[in-house]
């Protein structure tokens, strides 16, 4: 076994662990423990949003599933406000926000290169090799 795959469970086994203690804990208050787990949730998105931001790879990211994800977190939002439930709507509403941002990078990080551009480096390029050939010739 390597170290990441020990942290990996590891990080596993603390969170089953804070799942148990947390709805031990937060069972009476149901409205607390579900803003805790759309707190929880939304900051997730959030890790992962600044992941694909550092590492500027989206390849791996489903559109198709960030939509449908944009689809019904932004309907959570709505039925969170229309039943003033402000835990719902507010991590709802961020995860939305983060699903947007994760659909904007994927189309920025994957966007077609234009041919014309790369033809202008390709001739700018071949322009200072010919006048350094004919400056050093």
């Amino acid at each position: 076994m390597n170290s990441q795959y020990k942290k990996d469970i590891a990080i596993i086994i603390a969170t089953i662990i804070a799942v148990a203690i947390s709805v031990a804990v937060l069972y009476r208050w149901p409205v607390a423990l579900g803003a805790l787990a759309a707190w929880v949730t939304t900051g997730s998105f959030f890790l992962q949003v600044i992941h694909m931001i550092r590492k500027k790879d989206t390849t791996g990211v489903s559109l198709g599933m960030y939509a449908a994800l944009f689809f019904g977190v932004t309907s959570w939002t709505f039925y969170g406000y229309k039943m003033h439930d402000i835990p719902v709507m507010t991590a709802n509403g961020l995860t939305a926000v983060l699903a947007l941002t994760v659909i904007a990078l994927k189309l920025y990080n994957e966007r077609p290169i234009r041919k014309k551009t790369a033809k202008k480096r390709l001739m700018t390029k071949s322009k200072m090799r010919a006048t350094m050939k004919q400056q050093i010739g």
